[in-house]
């Protein structure tokens, strides 16, 4: 199956040892010569095993390592698509400097986010990732990082919203928005969680499988105070960048782990919009109103009617509404 039908795809063992040394021995992490690895080492390997990317320009990377697996710990896309687009030309690039493990749902880069179901979710597969391995995959796809551990190093360099060559990279670059989530007074907070619910394998798969429902019906950032306005994301590819960020021109050298190092500055850049999020929540309460009162209208229900009655009507209601809130909307 074909990177495109299946969307992500590894390549194993493809880095050497001598290749990678540069990163343990890198104490300061420099990250000129992280740059200097990705753009000939790492994308010349990319390039001699795969045809799809043949010219790549990135936007960022990221070096990192445990810290920034909790916030990557549920499912989630690098990218979304609002475009209408089938193939979003648009990928994430791995390489894994530890043994680890990732989870990924085939597929799902064809994704429409018109409906969760169980089916969709059951669908991930774990795949293991050795360190010297390549995991290249469509940034839509939706991926998370597992097998959290705090006594074990889970070094990653990442290299994002990848561009298979330049004539894609001139065409689609405008269509393309980073929401800067980091600059929500939530992130903290969901970061902390994050931390200490994903210590605990059960708990921390209710949370994923919870997350991917609201993932899957594009809601997760606006509860989390990150998101944009609608209108701002048609015809859009949207990411959001939780973590810190520098630019490369702007690099002192002391910068940490886990800072998304920008090296294309003309991509377009919002902050979050608290005043939508409050729309939103509007938004349900005035849908199951509605929903409400036309059930209790079609069903003969008097709106005087005691509390019990009410209670034995809420499958009903929830019934109703999964019948024709696609209808009524």
């Amino acid at each position: 199956m074909s990177i495109h039908e299946n969307g992500y795809v590894v390549l194993k063992n493809v880095l050497a040892e001598d290749q990678l040394r540069c990163f343990d021995t890198n104490k300061q992490h420099n990250y000129n010569e992280i740059k200097n690895f990705i753009d000939t080492t790492f994308f010349d390997t990319i390039k001699r095993n795969v045809d799809f990317i043949t010219k790549p320009t990135y936007t960022k990377f990221r070096y990192s390592n445990n810290n920034n697996s909790t916030d990557a710990a549920t499912f989630h896309s690098d990218v979304y698509n609002y475009t209408g687009n089938k193939y979003q030309p648009i990928y994430t690039c791995l390489c894994y400097l530890d043994d680890t493990k990732m989870e990924l749902i085939p597929g799902s880069h064809l994704y429409n986010r018109n409906g969760y179901s169980i089916e969709s979710y059951n669908k991930k597969q774990t795949i293991d990732v050795k360190r010297g391995d390549v995991l290249i995959f469509y940034s839509s796809i939706h991926h998370r990082g597992i097998g959290f551990n705090t006594t074990k190093d889970r070094r990653l360099l990442q290299v994002f919203e990848v561009f298979p060559d330049d004539d894609t990279y001139v065409k689609h670059k405008d269509t393309l928005m980073c929401v800067l989530s980091s600059k929500s007074n939530m992130i903290d907070v969901i970061n902390k969680a994050s931390y200490y619910m994903s210590k605990n394998e059960t708990l921390q798969n209710l949370i994923t499988q919870f997350h991917y429902f609201l993932m899957y019906n594009d809601v997760h950032y606006k509860l989390g105070l990150m998101d944009i306005s609608p209108w701002e994301k048609t015809n859009r590819y949207i990411t959001y960048e939780p973590g810190k960020r520098v630019s490369y021109n702007d690099l002192k050298g002391d910068e940490e782990l886990n800072v998304n190092i920008v090296c294309d500055n003309s991509i377009d850049t919002r902050e979050h919009g608290r005043l939508y999020f409050y729309l939103y929540i509007l938004y349900w309460i005035v849908t199951t109103l509605i929903i409400y009162l036309i059930y209790m209208k079609q069903t003969g229900t008097k709106s005087t009617a005691s509390i019990r009655p009410y209670q034995k009507h809420v499958v009903g209601i929830i019934t109703y509404a999964k019948k024709n809130i696609r209808r009524l909307f």
